[in-house]
């Protein structure tokens, strides 16, 4: 995969090598509360900083990629990135407000979560074609179908193929750990924001993960990730179904899908 666009003071013409549909996405999705859309990587810089351009920018090649796949793997990509985009933006407001703040990692690792999942696709097409074949019934999570068909599931394919493209070691871990957070050490928490924001995504429907089977509250509630995050459940409860993000999962399928 070739990273075109280097500097964050490329040509914005040059972004279209390594995508401008794919930048512009990330960009605004991060920042989707500007009163006016980033169009290109001047307004990005201005807005965002050349440190943060250049962590969005490494991400772009590898969705470009990955977009081959749409034409060749019967799956629902599109959906795939709207719950991608929706758990990004929910991450970075759980761990806000678990924590008083969030760093853009926080996105990124939410974005790349479910990265595994592309990666059997464009690497193992017939594993990947019985998985998710199993997965439609709706009866067996979806962790259990890929170990057993691949002997692995997509957290570790994703965070195996994230080390190759060298991103952050917390980012890895978090993609990882993100179905496990207590395994994360040290980035327990940003992988504990990723499993609730996943989990809270998938229970309100907004896009597909692949994963069909049914997630309730009390599932959200009780997963180790809220409980990594907050006090106690009264606690996780009023945040996640009466306070503020109630609301962001109020926009969010309005968001993702006007941005994927």
């Amino acid at each position: 995969m070739q990273l075109v666009a280097q500097s964050a003071n490329a040509d914005p013409e040059q972004l279209g090598c390594v995508g401008t549909v794919a930048f512009a996405m990330l960009v605004n999705s991060v920042y989707y509360g500007l009163s006016a859309p980033i169009r290109n990587i001047e307004h990005a810089v201005f807005y965002l900083g050349i440190l943060q351009v250049r962590q969005l920018i490494t991400l772009t090649p590898i969705i470009e990629d990955f977009q081959q796949l749409s034409p060749s793997a019967a799956f629902p990509w599109r959906k795939f990135w709207q719950h991608s985009v929706a758990t990004a933006i929910l991450a970075r407001d759980i761990l806000g407000l678990a924590q008083s703040s969030a760093d853009e990692s926080t996105y990124i690792a939410g974005l790349m979560h479910d990265i595994g999942k592309l990666a059997m696709a464009w690497c193992f097409p017939d594993h990947f074609r019985e998985v998710h074949s199993q997965a439609r019934l709706g009866t067996r999570d979806l962790r259990a179908i890929e170990i057993e068909v691949l002997g692995m599931d997509h957290a570790q394919v994703g965070a195996l193929y994230l080390e190759t493209q060298q991103l952050s070691k917390n980012v890895v871990a978090a993609v990882s750990h993100h179905h496990s957070p207590n395994s994360a050490g040290q980035y327990n928490r940003l992988a504990a924001a990723i499993q609730l924001a996943d989990l809270l995504v998938r229970r309100a429907g907004i896009g597909s993960s692949g994963n069909y089977l049914a997630v309730d509250a009390a599932q959200c509630l009780s997963c180790a990730g809220a409980d990594i995050l907050f006090r106690d459940a009264t606690q996780a409860e009023h945040f996640i179904f009466h306070g503020p993000l109630k609301h962001t999962l109020q926009r969010l399928s309005v968001t993702a899908e006007s941005l994927v």
